[in-house]
């Protein structure tokens, strides 16, 4: 059989089967997929099948392959018990990461565990067109790599920066793509043209925050999750275990968070915006304005400058460089207090390219984070597990539990 043929769809009809009498064997997998391995007795423990329905059940999810013994719980009489377990490789899915600087597609099992990663830096090359064609190519090399056909790729978990249309599958008008052509892209139609499967669509930000809310497998209930990638803000909230959704997926809005009323003016029109004091591109301005040695440069050489740039000279030790640099994450910090202030988290994770890329920066958010604050010691900061690849993870465990919510 061809790889790319329609293969074993198996698994996938069996989530798509909302009848009745499927229910129930969903929910039960659903269980062993949160909460296994687990035996039989603790299965009951936890739904109150009768043990005679509870042994059919088993056996025919064990007969179709979605589920598997995973060695032997500990024994109080007699034989131990079977743990039942997922059977992690009967299906995948593939989670995608569109973004302004990189798109990010990964693989993972039905445990979420990555398989495989690829992505690319997006240049004034990368069209809505052309990023679609690398990323087709990059699903088909993982199918050849790992051997699998369409039929068992359960679905597409799909996460990018706002402005975005969920219900149409459309990113609308994002800022700062170095291709000019991102306006009111159908993004979601143009992937399934070549991968016919169930597509989910999601901010990133929500995505991101969904992963590393699993992969803190629950000891952190409410998370804010922010990520300040040089261009916009955005943020995602886990409340209670669950996505705090907002009516519109915008990315616009925590970056255009007023935190001074007779500030600079932002790029929106405003004054005082959040990002006219933490985007790159007011940074380029602050740095130009004192004089620092990226400014010094030819004016052509300068306004190609990037954030990698910045950031060296900032490691080199030029001292206006590292100012400027710290003095935004300054205002930062106290625009984070603020979400804090509104959100309640339990834990903080930061995510963006001087985040990961100057630790003096993030310790100077934390710190001016936490001057903010009164009573709130207990708060968790962190950088976060899955790094750059949480959005493209979260769009895949997004995409497999909206099998279970409908």
């Amino acid at each position: 059989m061809s790889w790319f043929g329609m293969g074993d769809e198996m698994f996938k009809c069996f989530l798509e089967n909302n009848t009745l009498k499927n229910k129930d064997l969903k929910n039960l997998y659903y269980l062993i997929h949160k909460e296994g391995p687990m035996t039989s007795a603790e299965i009951i423990e936890k739904t109150s099948i009768k043990k005679t329905t509870l042994v059919r059940m088993l056996d025919e999810l064990m007969r179709d392959g979605f589920i598997k013994g995973n060695g032997f719980g500990e024994a109080t009489v007699g034989r131990p018990p079977i743990l039942y377990a997922v059977e992690p490789t009967c299906s995948y899915i593939i989670g995608i990461h569109i973004s302004r600087m990189k798109t990010n597609i990964v693989l993972l099992d039905l445990q979420f565990r990555m398989m495989d990663q690829e992505s690319f830096v997006m240049t004034t090359m990368h069209t809505p067109d052309f990023v679609v064609m690398k990323i087709q190519s990059i699903i088909h090399r993982f199918m050849e790599r790992h051997q699998f056909d369409i039929g068992r790729i359960l679905g597409i978990g799909l996460a990018s920066i706002g402005p975005l249309d969920r219900r149409e599958g459309m990113i609308l008008e994002p800022e700062s793509y170095l291709s000019g052509n991102w306006s009111h892209v159908p993004i979601v139609q143009m992937i399934r043209e070549s991968f016919p499967v169930h597509i989910l669509f999601e901010k990133g930000a929500n995505a991101a925050a969904i992963a590393e809310f699993h992969s803190v497998k629950g000891l952190y209930q409410n998370i804010l999750y922010c990520i300040s990638g040089g261009w916009g803000m955005d943020c995602g909230v886990i409340n209670d275990g669950t996505i705090l959704q907002e009516r519109f997926a915008d990315g616009k809005g925590y970056g255009h968070m007023i935190i001074d009323l007779d500030g600079k003016e932002c790029s929106c029109g405003k004054r005082g915006c959040l990002l006219a004091y933490t985007s790159f591109r007011s940074i380029l301005q602050e740095l130009k304005s004192e004089n620092a040695l990226l400014a010094q440069m030819d004016e052509g050489v300068f306004r190609k400058a990037t954030l990698t740039d910045m950031m060296e000279y900032f490691k080199q030790g030029d001292a206006l460089t590292e100012k400027v640099i710290l003095h935004s994450a300054r205002y930062l910090g106290v625009g984070l207090s603020n979400l804090i202030h509104i959100f309640q988290p339990e834990m903080v994770i930061l995510n963006g390219p001087f985040i990961y890329g100057i630790d003096r920066y993030y310790d100077e958010v934390v710190h001016q984070t936490k001057q903010q604050l009164s009573g709130r010691e207990d708060i968790v900061f962190g950088q976060g597990e899955l790094k750059e690849n949480a959005a493209a993870i979260g769009a895949g465990i997004l995409l497999f539990n909206s099998y279970f919510e409908r």
